[in-house]
């Protein structure tokens, strides 16, 4: 229900307790989540961070959805 922006944009992925970190794009995005591609990624936790430049801002998402290498995030306050 809420429109979404696309930008496939290149990310870094956080995985608390684990390296190195992990690139995948951001496809579309809003202000309440994004939908990413995992760039053949397999495991991915239910809480993790992505930050769009090189980590001097992050954004914690909760994984809400995934579709094989597609997944839908929500992003935590």
């Amino acid at each position: 229900a809420v429109g979404r922006t696309t930008i496939n944009r290149d990310v870094l992925m956080f995985f608390t307790g684990q390296e190195p970190d992990h690139a995948c794009c951001v496809r579309d995005i809003t202000n309440r989540g994004a939908g990413l591609r995992l760039n053949g990624l397999n495991i991915v936790p239910s809480e993790f961070g992505i930050s769009f430049d090189n980590f001097l801002t992050m954004r914690a998402c909760r994984l809400i959805w995934r579709n094989g290498d597609f997944v839908g995030v929500a992003f935590e306050s």
